[in-house]
């Protein structure tokens, strides 16, 4: 599947009508047997269908190419591993990023220091637990898009995620993308919303 403009606007207008939908219900308001709470694992879900948009618009993506073509991302997890597996499968069902395609690796929090891999493209915090402000490091050492869709991460660091409110966009840290060096191209920056704060 290849992500156009077009899929990204419908993908941002169904995500936040269900997700506005759901958090107007009060049906987000308890937890599951995943431990999340309801609107913690909806923001997870809307974040899984939006992710590949935020990746395709990624200005320099061919420079993430790995030695074989593909382009790695990381799903990043603590505590419980079922949540990340589900995004990774997931991410996997797509064939392609304009044109190259995706290894999804699970990938606990702890590991991450010990990482001998080749630099991903991108990694999505598919737990709330995950400490932010190491990732926010972490990218800017390996110029690498941090992704998560929990309330309050774009403001702790990450890279972007999704604002809600009487609709939901992309959510960017606009100083932390620029300290990284990771760019959007312009026409999804014109739909998202910006953090401009450190």
């Amino acid at each position: 599947m290849t992500i156009t403009r077009r899929t990204l606007f419908w993908r941002l207008a169904v995500s936040g009508f269900l997700l506005k939908l759901l958090l107007g219900t009060g049906l987000l308001a308890q937890t599951d047997s995943s431990g999340f709470w309801r609107e913690d694992e909806q923001r997870l879900s809307v974040g899984a269908k939006l992710f590949p948009a935020f990746l395709g618009a990624l200005e320099d993506l061919e420079q993430y190419r790995m030695k074989d073509g593909s382009l790695r991302v990381l799903v990043l997890f603590t505590g419980m591993r079922a949540p990340a597996m589900e995004v990774a499968a997931r991410l996997a069902e797509l064939d392609r990023i304009r044109g190259i395609p995706l290894k999804v690796q699970v990938m606990r929090e702890d590991e991450m220091s010990r990482d001998a891999g080749p630099r991903p493209a991108a990694i999505f915090v598919a737990s709330f637990e995950v400490d932010l402000k190491a990732l926010r490091s972490w990218s800017e050492r390996h110029r690498s898009l941090v992704f998560s869709p929990f309330s309050g991460a774009v403001e702790a660091g990450a890279i972007a995620g999704i604002y809600v409110a009487d609709r939901i966009l992309p959510y960017v840290n606009a100083r932390q993308a620029a300290r990284a060096h990771v760019r959007f191209k312009p026409f999804f920056l014109q739909v998202a919303r910006r953090y401009e704060g450190g």
